[in-house]
Parts: C-alpha cells; structure tokens; sequence
C-alpha cells in the first residue's frame, strides 16, 4: 500500500472517527465515569474505527482500482433517502 492510499483512507475514515469519541465522551459522562477513563476510552474507540474504517477503504481502492470514499457514500445515501 502505498503512502497516498494510506493517507486518503486515513483522512476519509477520520470523520467518523471523531463522531465515535465524541459519542463514547457524551455516554461516559452521562454516566458519570472519571474523566481520565472517558478519554481513554474515547481514543481507544476513535483509533479502531480509525483503523477498521481507513483498513477496509484501502483495501477497496487497492483491489478495485478506483477511489472509495465512506464520506461520499454517506452523504450520498442520506440525501438519496430524503423524502
């Protein structure tokens, strides 16, 4: 894989793993754990779907030859299911 694939697949999954912190910080919270233990387990969650989601995108573009944004798809499905 080369270094440009890498970063595409890294920037393209980091929106979502910025929503997963931000979602595992507001349920930590909430249910009143420690502040040291919410931000380990917020980075714990951001860095796997970072990982799962920048792995799997990668590996499409890789095998498929063609870019393969989530970004795109989401965005593109959401307004497509509008009424």
């Amino acid at each position: 894989m080369s270094l440009r694939t890498a970063l595409v697949a890294g920037l393209d999954a980091l929106p979502f793993a910025v929503l997963a912190a931000v979602a595992a910080v507001v349920f930590g919270r909430a249910g009143g754990m420690a502040l040291t233990v919410v931000v380990a387990i917020a980075t714990a969650v951001g860095l796997a779907i970072l990982l799962v989601l920048g792995s799997i995108s990668a590996n499409r573009y890789r095998t498929d030859g063609r870019s393969f944004h989530f970004t795109r798809i989401v965005v593109s499905e959401g307004l497509f299911s509008l009424p």
